[in-house]
């Protein structure tokens, strides 16, 4: 009775000593990260870009707000160092600034539209979208991610040579886009209100 007792606490004992190792989390794929962003339908964030031209001594600082509509609106509204407004909703991409509006189609402007096509496919969940125009790959957990974009056409692979964005649940923290000319932008995000 007491050889059975012993082999009771034993199996207790590393029972407990089981439960008290760290838990590996499981893994977080894509169909997750595009299931959390697919529950957005609007969100509004601060943001904080910074430009680094080859050419400029200096890196370039744009502060604003972008928001974004499901499915497919998105507004960048630059608040300094100038104002600038920038509405994009389906390919037809909206400028407006203190001399005037002026109206470009993003199908003529692959580096431009890679930015556009990452950040929309992914704030949407659109996983067929980002998977037309780049190879990707996620790492992390939900609770802090990283989507490693590479663009596949040639249109965009010849301007753009990666786009990586990091994330918390939901909420996108930080774009990076780097050019294969040598220039990159590197934009940081601020939520401004929760998400809907």
């Amino acid at each position: 009775m007491r050889r059975r007792a012993e082999w009771g606490f034993a199996v207790a004992s590393l029972l407990l000593a089981l439960a008290a190792l760290p838990v590996t989390a499981t893994a977080f794929d894509m169909a997750e990260l595009m299931a959390l962003m697919q529950r957005v339908e609007s969100s509004r964030v601060a943001f904080e870009e910074t430009k680094y031209v080859s050419t400029l001594t200096a890196p370039l600082v744009r502060r604003g707000a972008l928001s974004y509509v499901r499915p497919d609106r998105l507004e960048m509204r630059v608040e300094s160092p100038y104002f600038e407004r920038m509405e994009i909703v389906g390919d037809l991409l909206v400028i407006e600034t203190k001399r005037g509006t002026r109206q470009l189609d993003l199908l003529g402007e692959p580096g431009l539209a890679a930015w556009v096509a990452s950040i929309r496919a992914t704030l949407a969940g659109d996983r067929a979208t980002l998977a037309r125009h780049f190879a990707f790959k996620l790492s992390g957990q939900a609770a802090r991610w990283t989507l490693a974009l590479t663009p596949i056409e040639p249109a965009l692979s010849g301007v753009v040579a990666t786009v990586t964005i990091d994330g918390v649940q939901a909420q996108l923290t930080r774009i990076e886009v780097d050019e294969r000319m040598g220039d990159r932008s590197v934009l940081v995000v601020q939520p401004t209100g929760s998400a809907k």
